[in-house]
């Protein structure tokens, strides 16, 4: 059987789904957001996906979770490809990282408590970066100024490293909890 074909089972399409919908349900109704700050539960599903199975399936929960996040919040414009992009670099970060840690011992992501807390907040950081140059290009197409973003872009980042360590806190247990009970386990 190929790579491709044990990869996408049943079983990871329909996780990948379930994620999907848990994000956009999560980003819509548990954050909160202000101009300068937004604390969202969205990126746990993208966290679980990239632990559970790695980087693509965590990407592909990020990408369908924020198309279907800015479809319903914005409609769908000519920068909705821009803002896409950025949710599925953490889950590129985590995911490398969960490959590299099951091809070199094989320990889960959450029994490493420090790789995994830096592991998310680099995902979180890069992906703050991302959103910023989004911002930026945003700026460009619809001709606006980019200067206000760049007063609040230290708030962004504070934020987005709070919400990468409440967002790890909350999926380290619960990967636990998911493994003992075997729903999830490698899927290398």
């Amino acid at each position: 059987m190929s790579t491709n074909k044990k990869r996408f089972n049943v079983y990871t399409i329909c996780m990948v789904a379930l994620l999907t919908a848990m994000m956009v349900l999560l980003s819509l109704t548990l954050s909160i957001r202000t101009p300068t700050f937004k604390l969202s539960f969205g990126s746990l599903p993208v966290v679980l996906g990239a632990m559970i199975f790695g980087p693509v399936e965590g990407a592909l929960v990020a990408i369908f979770g924020e198309f279907l996040v800015q479809l319903l919040t914005y409609g769908l414009v000519p920068t909705t490809i821009i803002w896409i992009i950025p949710p599925a670099i953490r889950a590129l970060v985590i995911g490398a990282v969960v490959l590299y840690l099951r091809r070199n011992g094989g320990t889960p992501l959450e029994s490493r408590p420090v790789i995994c807390y830096a592991t998310c907040i680099i995902g979180a950081i890069l992906t703050t970066t991302g959103n910023t140059f989004g911002m930026w290009l945003d700026s460009l197409f619809y001709g606006t100024s980019f200067t206000p973003v760049l007063f609040i872009t230290p708030a962004r980042y504070v934020s987005g490293v709070i919400t990468a360590v409440v967002v790890t806190t909350a999926c380290v247990p619960l990967m636990h909890m998911l493994r003992r009970s075997g729903v999830v386990k490698y899927t290398d």
